[in-house]
C-alpha cells in the first residue's frame, strides 16, 4: 500500500484547520472540494447527493463551467449502472471507493452511463467518499480524472481525512439549526419594546436586537468594537456580577447610562429558554427630585440625590446648586447615612427605583381616569 509523505500529511493538516471555520453545510462543501480536488490531482470535483430510489440529483462541480443540472438528467437515467453508488445503497460501506474496484475501464465504457456522461466530460476514472446521510439518500465527495486512475495513496488521504470531514459537517448542520432557531427568536424579541441581547458565556454577544445595538451606539460612543463585542464598561461590570449570589427571587441587577436628560438602564436577567440576556430600557430623567423626600430626606438632600441619580459629580452638582463641594459632600454623608448604603450607586439604585415606582403608581391612576372617562362617556 502506498504511503503517506510528510508532504501529505501536511496537506491534510491544512484541509482540516480548514474545515473548522464556521460555515453552513454548502459553503463547507463549496469551499473544500477545490482544496481536495487539487490535493488529489482530480480533473473535476463535486459534491453530489443522490437517491437511488426516486432517482434525484443534487449537488455542485468544480471547476464552474460544469453544472449539475445539466448532467443530472444522465446520472438519473443510468444510476443503477453506478457500480460505488449501488454497492453503498445495498451494503452502507463507507469507505473510499473507485469505480476500478467493481469493474474494469473496457466494461464501464460498455455501459450508457459512461456515453451519455463520463464520456462527454472526458472522465475515466472515479473515486468518491460518501458522507452520513438519510438513507436511501448518498451524499459524497467525488473526484473524477481523465488519464490515470486514483491510486492507493488517494485512498488513504480520503479515509485519513473522512473522520474530520464528517464532524465538519455536522457541525455545519448543528450550526445552521442554531442559526435558524436564532433567527426565528431574533424575530420576536425584534418586536419588543425594550432592546435585548442574548449573551453567550460571560459576556459574549450571541444576538441583540437592533433596538440594542442603537442605544449600544448611542449611549457607548468611541472606536468601533469588534463583532459580538460589548462595551468593556458592561463586561466588566458583568464580570463583576459572576461573583454575587443571585439566589432565588433576588431583584435583577441593574447597570446605568446616563447622557443628557436620557438614562439607559441594562437589566441582567436569566431566562430559562435563551440564557443570560441583557435587557434595555431607555427613560427621560426626573426633573423633580419631591418624589426623593418620601425617603425620609430634605429638599436639599433629594436635589443632590436626583442629581446623583443623573451621574452628576460633586463639582457639577455644586456649580448647579450654588454651594461648595464641601457642603455637597456633608449632604452626600447624610444621605448615605438616611438610606443606609455606602456608595453613590447604591444610593442611585435607591432613588430610581423610588422614581419608577412614582411613574409605575401615575400610570395606573391614568389608567384608571381614563377608564371611568370611557365608562361615564
Amino acid at each position: 500500500m502506498d504511503m503517506l509523505e510528510s508532504s501529505d500529511l501536511c496537506a491534510i493538516l491544512d484541509v482540516v484547520c480548514h474545515l473548522r471555520m464556521p460555515r453552513s453545510r454548502e459553503d463547507l462543501a463549496r469551499s473544500i472540494i477545490p482544496r481536495l480536488g487539487k490535493l488529489l490531482s482530480s480533473d473535476i470535483s463535486s459534491y453530489t447527493e443522490v437517491n437511488p430510489v426516486t432517482r434525484e440529483v443534487a449537488g455542485f462541480i468544480d471547476p464552474a463551467e460544469w453544472r449539475i443540472g445539466d448532467l443530472a438528467a444522465s446520472l438519473e437515467r443510468f444510476m443503477h449502472e453506478h457500480p460505488v453508488i449501488m454497492h453503498h445503497h445495498a451494503t452502507g460501506q463507507d469507505d473510499a471507493l473507485r469505480i476500478s474496484d467493481f469493474i474494469s475501464q473496457r466494461e464501464l465504457h460498455d455501459t450508457g452511463l459512461y456515453h451519455e456522461l463520463y464520456r462527454p466530460m472526458g472522465v475515466e476514472y472515479q473515486m468518491s467518499l460518501t458522507l452520513p446521510s438519510r438513507r436511501p439518500q448518498i451524499a459524497a465527495l467525488v473526484f473524477n480524472r481523465r488519464h490515470s486512475d486514483f491510486s492507493e495513496r488517494d485512498r488513504k488521504v480520503l479515509n485519513t481525512l473522512r473522520p474530520h470531514i464528517i464532524a465538519a459537517f455536522d457541525t455545519a448542520r448543528f450550526t445552521a439549526r442554531l442559526q435558524n432557531r436564532l433567527a426565528r427568536q431574533a424575530g420576536v424579541l425584534e418586536n419588543l419594546p425594550d432592546g435585548v441581547v442574548v449573551l453567550n458565556g460571560l459576556s459574549r454577544v450571541e444576538l441583540w436586537t437592533q433596538k440594542a445595538r442603537l442605544w449600544m451606539g448611542k449611549y457607548f460612543p468611541g472606536p468601533a468594537r469588534a463583532v459580538g463585542a460589548l462595551p468593556e464598561e458592561i463586561a466588566a461590570w458583568l464580570r463583576r456580577q459572576s461573583t454575587v449570589d443571585h439566589g432565588l427571587g433576588a431583584v435583577a441587577p441593574v447597570f446605568y447610562r446616563n447622557i443628557a436628560e436620557s438614562q439607559l438602564q441594562i437589566r441582567l436577567i436569566h431566562c430559562e429558554k435563551l440564557g443570560r440576556m441583557l435587557v434595555m430600557t431607555e427613560a427621560r430623567f426626573s426633573q423633580s427630585a419631591k418624589p426623593l423626600e418620601s425617603l425620609g430626606l430634605t429638599p436639599r438632600q433629594a436635589d443632590i440625590l436626583l442629581h446623583v441619580a443623573h451621574g452628576r459629580g460633586n463639582e457639577d452638582i455644586a456649580r448647579r446648586l450654588g454651594i461648595s463641594v464641601r457642603t455637597v459632600q456633608k449632604h452626600l454623608e447624610l444621605v448615605f447615612k438616611i438610606l443606609k448604603v455606602n456608595s453613590r450607586t447604591a444610593a442611585s439604585h435607591i432613588a430610581h427605583s423610588r422614581l419608577q415606582m412614582l411613574q409605575a403608581i401615575l400610570m395606573i391612576l391614568a389608567s384608571g381616569v381614563v377608564g371611568a372617562l370611557n365608562t361615564v362617556c
